[in-house]
């Protein structure tokens, strides 16, 4: 048994034990699976993930600390964990049919997802700001890998650079912004933090405060906040589609998971600042992104910027800082892996050897080639837009509420009216795909895993905007084991 481990502690990190196990088993059988049937490798990485969730439901949740203090196994990180590993699955089944189409080696590439998502199980469960860098950076790594995973594509490698080169950055601001916090409370576990900060030992108030604004621009970066941003629009269009839908998601799960931990948990005592802060992030996100997405022509980019305007719709539910808020946080989060994932999945169906199908002028006439797949791009964008019954405009309506409901009435106005704003350019696909008839190539055809994407993607997006009760009592009790906001009423 590893040192400092007791078989109780293994037992409670069983989902992470079986996902790197699962993960070096995929490694392994793509050896002995031939290139030809390359969906056998694809189909046995989502079965690694069933078998994490199955682990997950034996596991339960004891609501207990861990690998000394390393880990925390509680409702929130349970429920982050499910929504990335979801979101992990949907990626992997469109990722057959692209990588086909693309001619690319499957084993290494989906090991490296399941890295990835192993890496995001860490970082929803980290107590320690050590715990969290480490899972942090195991995403980051697999992920700068997977952007510049098709080797003769420029701008793919492109993609990988920038990515590589700004997340150096973007890491080291915010290791510094943590040493500054181990300074001033000696200690790296959240709950230690908290409780040094909130006490009536004086500490250096300026230090603190740079503290927290170095840790908000680290943590910007990683969810795509403006002015943080850049990275996104060259990554999302030069790396690999499903790899876009699973980054535009996954990473920004994971990443709001950080930032509850580390803002909510360990840095209550100065929640006015860093509520100041994610305001104006979130202000210039949801303006910025919805403004730069009107005049895009390529979706993947379009998307993008949708990606940037929907981290600031996700931190009114932050800024909020009640119970309400963060629920709403949780659960537009669930929704968008649905709606985003979806998209993609479309956008995936259009590549062609002769196309990479992410040009607007790729959705011509869809309704006439594949009225299945235009119906379903439909409901996503219409939900991305937050128009009912769709499960965006539940969540949106949340989130809107939960602003009121906090006395920032202004950041809700604020976000309605872009979400109006938005719907230009969604449905400027919408008219692509309905109302132009020029010929752009062979009709797309829906191969099965494909189809069960897109329908998986589609009853979520319905479903979840028909009846979402049972999703809103589930995130209630993930944000109420929060610590903070397990004292709110």
């Amino acid at each position: 048994m590893p040192p400092g481990l007791s078989a109780a502690d293994l037992f409670n990190i069983l989902p992470e034990i079986v996902l790197a196990l699962g993960a070096m088993l995929v490694l392994m059988a793509d050896l002995f699976v031939p290139r030809e049937r390359r969906n056998t490798v694809t189909l046995l990485s989502v079965g690694v993930l069933a078998a994490t969730v199955g682990a997950m439901v034996a596991v339960g949740n004891p609501h207990a600390t861990v690998a000394r203090g390393l880990l925390t196994i509680d409702a929130f990180g349970i429920f982050f964990k499910l929504v990335v590993l979801g979101a992990a699955a949907l990626a992997l089944l469109m990722s057959g049919p692209y990588l086909e189409a693309e001619n690319t080696p499957v084993g290494a590439y989906c090991f490296l997802l399941l890295a990835a998502t192993l890496g995001m199980m860490v970082m929803a469960s980290g107590a320690e700001l050590v715990t969290i860098v480490v899972g942090l950076e195991t995403m980051a790594i697999a992920f700068y890998i997977l952007v510049g995973f098709l080797k003769p594509s420029e701008r793919s490698n492109e993609a990988a650079v920038k990515y590589f080169l700004l997340g150096a950055f973007s890491l080291g601001i915010l290791l510094y912004g943590m040493s500054l916090l181990y300074a001033l409370t000696g200690s790296t576990s959240l709950g230690a933090i908290a409780t040094v900060l909130g006490g009536a030992a004086p500490v250096d108030r300026s230090v603190l405060l740079l503290a927290v604004g170095l840790i908000v621009a680290g943590v910007g970066f990683k969810i795509a906040a403006v002015p943080f941003h850049m990275w996104a629009p060259d990554v999302y269009e030069g790396a690999p589609t499903p790899i876009t839908a699973f980054l535009s998601v996954g990473s920004k799960a994971a990443s709001f998971a950080m930032l509850l931990r580390l803002f909510v948990e360990g840095l209550p005592s100065v929640s006015d600042e860093w509520r100041t802060l994610f305001y104006v992030l979130s202000v210039l996100s949801m303006t910025v992104g919805n403004l730069a997405a009107l005049t895009q022509s390529n979706v993947k980019r379009m998307l993008a910027y949708s990606s940037v305007a929907h981290a600031g719709y996700l931190l009114i539910g932050v800024v909020a800082g009640s119970v309400r808020g963060v629920t709403a946080t949780l659960v537009y989060l669930a929704v968008y892996v649905f709606m985003q994932m979806g998209a993609f999945a479309v956008v995936v169906l259009l590549r062609r050897k002769d196309s990479i199908g992410d040009e607007l002028k790729d959705f011509n006439g869809l309704y006439g080639r594949n009225p299945a797949a235009a119906l379903a791009m439909l409901f996503f964008l219409l939900s991305l837009g937050g128009i009912p019954p769709t499960a965006g405009f539940m969540g949106k309506l949340w989130l809107f509420g939960a602003a009121v409901e906090s006395g920032y009435v202004w950041l809700a106005v604020i976000g309605v009216l872009n979400s109006v704003l938005s719907l230009y350019y969604y449905l400027r696909v919408v008219t692509f795909m309905f109302l132009k008839h020029e010929p752009v190539g062979s009709t797309p055809v829906l191969v099965p895993v494909l189809a069960a994407t897109v329908a998986l993607a589609l009853a979520g997006t319905l479903g979840l905007g028909l009846y979402p009760r049972p999703l809103f009592d589930l995130a209630e009790v993930s944000a109420r084991a929060l610590g903070v906001l397990a004292q709110m009423p």
